[in-house]
């Protein structure tokens, strides 16, 4: 069960790998020029083949270089993506370097401990003892040591640089992509811990296989980081769309009331399917325009009666003029269809609904709820 796990898990991490990738790649195709970008797109790809190795080939010292290879060697370019997005041709911090330089050394300390392993103990890398293969121990603490030195790097840039970044999504995705590696931290003094005892004799209470849902959410948390920025505007922007649509809809019944006793006030260019908050936009300028045309017959008195009917509801603010504005509304197209009063010379004047069409059209939705409430005749007949 425990290695079905483990298996659903690498499919997953594969599938991510790839299609990040290849969305990558077809970015980078539009506009290539950009090194961080193709630094980036190089530490995907590494970290798909390092993960899609564990499936594919058996296991054998082969394996292991290149899973291991490949896992350090995408580290190495995401920590390049960062370094040339933030400092581009500038020098890079001392500290930075120094992380570098220990990951570069560790990495030479794996693959000459591998070469040495190799052939002096040639080990079952099915089950590797660490106990019976000192070569074999020191490949995987050098590697250990290699991953924990880049963690700590990625982790410390992307959580800085999280806390300054002035887009949501690149802020959010920083922070996905710190909490990745701080995952990768945490297996990395697990590995040492649990290679350590082992070397010693001591059998932990658990298998080591525990530690892969770590790195595999880790992995993917980075991978749903990397694409936030790109991705994050298209998801809010489809949420938008069914917001504006909603709004849309709400609407629906004072934009009918108005149009049909008044349907010159309609615009004779029908909005595109897709642009729901041009189509949203529209019908509330249409509306307004409406109540505009309908001005002479907006009557004081109803005002008033529905300003102390309203504040006997307990309602105040932006509903009590929302409430007030249905009444007159209804009050206003009832006199125009009847044609019972002259229009006054008085002026309603329009509520203060903001300065902008978002502010008006939610506005218009607490008119628009108010308008499915009876009226006070109604209520009384």
């Amino acid at each position: 069960m425990r290695e079905a796990i483990q298996t659903a898990l690498q499919y997953v991490m594969v599938l991510a790998g790839v299609g990040v990738t290849g969305y990558r790649l077809v970015d980078l195709i539009r506009s290539p020029r950009r090194p961080a970008m193709w630094a980036m797109w190089s530490g995907l790809l590494l970290l798909t083949v390092a993960v899609a190795a564990g499936i594919v080939l058996p296991f054998s010292a082969s394996r292991f270089l290149v899973q291991h290879l490949s896992t350090l060697g995408s580290l190495v370019a995401f920590e390049w993506f960062y370094l040339l997005s933030i400092y581009g041709q500038r020098k890079r911090p001392a500290e930075i370097a120094w992380y570098q330089a220990a990951m570069l050394l560790f990495t030479a300390g794996m693959v000459a401990a591998w070469a040495a392993s190799l052939a002096v103990e040639s080990p079952d890398y099915r089950e590797l003892d660490y106990h019976a293969y000192p070569f074999a121990r020191v490949m995987v603490l050098c590697y250990t040591a290699a991953v924990g030195a880049s963690a700590l790097t990625l982790s410390r840039l992307s959580w800085k640089w999280s806390r300054i970044a002035d887009r949501t999504w690149l802020r959010r995705g920083l922070v996905a992509m710190s909490l990745g590696t701080s995952l990768g931290l945490v297996y990395t003094v697990h590995h040492l811990g649990f290679t350590v005892l082992i070397t010693f004799g001591i059998t932990p209470p658990y298998p080591q296989g525990l530690e892969v849902p770590v790195i595999a959410l880790g992995v993917l948390l980075w991978l749903v980081g990397l694409s936030m920025p790109a991705l994050g505007p298209r998801a809010t922007s489809l949420r938008l769309f069914f917001a504006h649509r909603r709004s849309y809809r709400e609407l629906e019944p004072l934009w009918e009331a108005f149009t049909t006793a008044l349907p010159s006030i309609t615009l004779n260019t029908r909005p595109p399917a897709w642009d729901s908050e041009f189509a949203l936009y529209r019908r509330a300028i249409e509306i307004m325009d409406g109540r505009s045309r309908l001005r002479g017959y907006l009557d004081e008195d109803v005002a008033r009666a529905a300003e102390q009917a309203a504040k006997a509801r307990g309602l105040a603010g932006a509903e009590l003029l929302a409430a007030v504005e249905a009444a007159l509304w209804r009050d206003a197209l009832a006199a125009h269809a009847a044609q019972s009063r002259e229009p006054s010379t008085k002026i309603v004047q329009e509520p203060a609904t903001g300065n902008n069409l978002a502010a008006i059209v939610e506005f218009l939705r607490l008119v628009a709820q108010e308008w499915q409430r009876p009226s006070p005749a109604a209520a009384r007949g």
